[in-house]
């Protein structure tokens, strides 16, 4: 009986270590599994915050493409505007040196008339002073307007 008691109290305490052992091992696996839960919540958590982050980064991307179009209308629109107003800007001042042109010789021309008007009204004016000295001498009645 002393060896059935020696056997039961050596499996006992062998049953007992082992226990306590398992539960040790046990304290600690359910500890690491808590840890690796938190870690997956903490990491879908972080992926649920990046998700949201590039949907929100998207519809910014392309709000800013919707609003770069728009900018790029506008600047083509302003660029044909630019265009068309060079192109009268152009051609006013063509017509402006035309019309200028025009003007110069139109200035040359009636200077020139008015040169040979004045020769010729030179001219008249000498012969009609030509005539009254004639009349004079020959005692002719001298027309008062001539003078």
């Amino acid at each position: 009986m002393k060896k059935a008691l020696f056997f039961f109290f050596l499996v006992a305490g062998v049953s007992i270590f082992l226990l306590i052992r398992f539960g040790r091992e046990n304290t600690d696996i359910t500890r690491i599994l808590e840890q690796e839960r938190y870690g997956r919540m903490s990491a879908e958590e972080e992926l649920q915050r990046g998700e949201y982050r590039v949907k929100k980064l998207e519809a910014d991307l392309q709000a800013t493409q919707i609003r770069l179009a728009r900018l790029q209308e506008s600047m083509d629109k302003t660029k044909e505007e630019n265009k068309v107003l060079k192109a009268d800007i152009q051609k006013v001042e063509r017509q402006g040196r035309w019309q200028e042109n025009t003007l110069r010789k139109e200035i040359q021309a009636s200077g020139l008339e008015k040169a040979a008007l004045q020769i010729k009204l030179g001219q008249m004016t000498n012969e009609l002073r030509r005539a009254g000295l004639e009349a004079q001498r020959a005692n002719l009645p001298v027309d008062p307007v001539r003078q």
